[in-house]
């Protein structure tokens, strides 16, 4: 990966890729499920989904358990959105389905392999890189 990411050039950072997507191809007040430990994912490079793409999502395990240390009032929606993330690896589409009754999340961010496809069966992916799917949850 390139040390520099400059605006003009072409991201080689699937991450990257996927937040420019999403930006561009999503409806502003879309609101997204992404793995809640991705911050730590290999060449994510702590970006984020919520400044770089525009658009909100659910809690996360990393970056939003530091605000919480420091806005204490906001820990027990924290706990709630992180609770019911866990286990993401193995989701199945009537997981992200949970989370879009309970929480009212409609797309979702979920690993891509060219073998095997996003990360679950029958979610509509409308993008794909090598490493990442964006899917609307049925």
């Amino acid at each position: 990966m390139p040390h520099f990411e400059l605006p003009w050039t072409q991201s080689t950072n699937p991450w990257l890729q996927a937040f420019a997507w999403i930006r561009t191809h999503t409806p502003s007040n879309a609101y997204f499920a992404v793995d809640p430990h991705y911050l730590e994912a290999p060449g994510e490079d702590s970006h984020g989904l919520r400044a770089l793409a525009e658009r909100s999502q659910l809690a996360d395990a990393i970056k939003d358990a530091s605000v919480v240390t420091e806005v204490h009032s906001l820990a027990p929606e924290w706990a709630i959105h992180t609770t019911a993330q866990r286990g993401w690896p193995v989701f199945e589409v009537a997981d992200f389905v949970r989370l879009k009754r309970r929480f009212g999340v409609d797309w979702a961010l979920v690993s891509y392999s060219s073998l095997h496809g996003p990360q679950s069966d029958n979610l509509a992916c409308q993008w794909h890189n090598y490493a990442l799917a964006v899917c609307k949850i049925p």
